[in-house]
């Protein structure tokens, strides 16, 4: 059972939450709350779904595992969001494995909908799926434009880009292993090590362990 300090923090993140009107309770009888650490597994391919994640605080990473253990993220949920890909789960028939894995980035607080408890109030209360339908087409949007990256940019121009967005053009350090850039990227580790080191040659970036400067217009 849900305390009252996270009923109200949940309808603030949830305004969909307020339309339930005298549902209220005893949906917040249905749910749990979590404080996940940092690397925490949420779910994963092996498991079937089973309950739908609103997360209250923090950032959980939604990504792709390959069968030779690459991965790639997909994309990141925080506060006030929800992985759309549990709809798929949801909508199927029988015991459909989560089709992605998710993890905890960061100390982060989010409560659990029971699959079935979440099916049932989402065919009866439009405010629901008006929520969950608006989280889809943002996230859909924002697949494809990792999918044309992935399909049509090389490697260097994807690595060259994230550098910029995650600096601020070199306004700030960042603070990623290689490895931590090749799952962001989907992509092996001694790639980005290569390319890394090939920019460093050209005076565009400084390496250092866990840490990289890029070097204001330079790229």
């Amino acid at each position: 059972m849900l305390d009252e300090k996270v009923k109200v923090n949940l309808k603030k993140a949830f305004p969909f939450i307020n339309e339930l009107g005298n549902k209220q309770d005893s949906f917040f009888n249905w749910l749990y709350h979590q404080k996940l650490e940092p690397g925490m597994i949420l779910l994963d391919e092996s498991r079937g779904c089973s309950g739908v994640i609103l997360v209250l605080s923090g950032t959980i990473r939604i990504y792709k595992l390959s069968e030779d253990g690459k991965e790639i993220t997909l994309y990141r949920i925080g506060r006030g969001e929800t992985c759309v890909l549990t709809v798929a789960c949801m909508l199927g028939t029988g015991d459909i494995p989560f089709p992605v894995s998710a993890a905890a980035e960061q100390v982060s607080d989010v409560v659990f909908i029971p699959i079935e408890i979440f099916k049932k109030y989402f065919y009866e209360t439009p405010s629901i799926q008006k929520f969950f339908f608006s989280s889809m087409s943002a996230k859909f949007y924002s697949l494809l434009g990792l999918l044309e990256n992935v399909t049509f940019k090389r490697t260097s121009d994807r690595l060259e880009d994230f550098l910029i967005t995650k600096t601020a053009g070199g306004t700030y350090p960042l603070y990623a292993t290689h490895e931590a850039i090749a799952s962001e990227l989907g992509t092996a580790r001694e790639v980005i090590s290569r390319l890394l080191k090939e920019m460093e040659s050209k005076g565009q970036l400084t390496l250092n362990r866990g840490k990289i400067m890029l070097h204001k217009g330079r790229i």
